[in-house]
């Protein structure tokens, strides 16, 4: 009995030894890229002119670890339309429209890992010509979260949102909250926080809202419009 008992101790240990080394050995995700250029919430004026609409410009970022390849993504801020592109360097050349506003991140994949890892969103302008003052980059929620379900406290909630502009002239958003999509209802308008509290709402219902970005020089631009639910 006692050979049996320490024969089938045994197998138990080789067994827990084989499952320690399958866990030790899961490939890891790869590491997180950082961004270089072009510099958050600025205005690339780094692109070479490819003609009288369009730049190259240069993106670059550091290495991750445990990555074998990044894909880059580069979004148009006003119409939404997006460009990836994947490669094993660490820079890469891309023809964009001069005086846009753009998002740009990385991905990291690696061959062994089935995740991947994405990099913060920087925002930038594509520098045009004889352009003197920019629109204000549009508006990113902060909270709610984009498609976030949500529990109301007392049938109110606040929206919370980030502006940027890179000439730091924005003077007051307008806010546009409702059920329809997009929303057409101002709920405010040139206020100066960047948040709106005491919002009424419904229970099982989702809300569309958007932020319009105010400057100094009487530029403007839209936000996407955001949506959530209430629980």
């Amino acid at each position: 009995m006692k050979k049996s008992i320490s024969g089938l101790g045994f197998i138990m240990l080789l067994i827990l030894a084989a499952c320690s080394s399958d866990d030790d050995n899961t490939p890891q995700a790869p590491g997180t890229a950082s961004l270089v250029f072009p510099e958050n919430n600025s205005e690339c004026t780094a692109g070479i002119s490819v003609d009288d609409h369009n730049s190259s410009i240069p993106f670059e970022w550091e290495a991750a670890e445990r990555t074998d390849s990044y894909r880059l993504r580069v979004e148009n801020l006003n119409d939404g339309t997006a460009q990836e592109f994947n490669t094993e360097a660490t820079s890469l050349q891309v023809v964009l429209q001069k005086g846009e506003p753009y998002s740009w991140s990385v991905t990291s994949v690696s061959m062994e890992a089935m995740e991947t890892t994405e990099s913060e969103s920087w925002k930038f302008y594509s520098a045009g010509d004889g352009i003197a003052s920019y629109a204000p980059f549009p508006a990113t929620a902060i909270s709610p979260e984009p498609g976030e379900n949500i529990t109301a406290e007392g049938s109110k909630i606040s929206l919370q949102w980030e502006g940027n502009d890179i000439d730091g002239d924005i003077t007051g958003y307008d806010v546009y909250f409702g059920n329809s999509n997009p929303p057409e209802t101002a709920i405010a308008t040139d206020i100066t926080e960047s948040q709106l509290t005491d919002i009424d709402v419904n229970s099982k219902t989702v809300y569309y809202w958007r932020i319009v970005t105010k400057d100094a020089q009487n530029n403007s631009s839209k936000s996407e419009v955001f949506t959530f639910k209430v629980d």
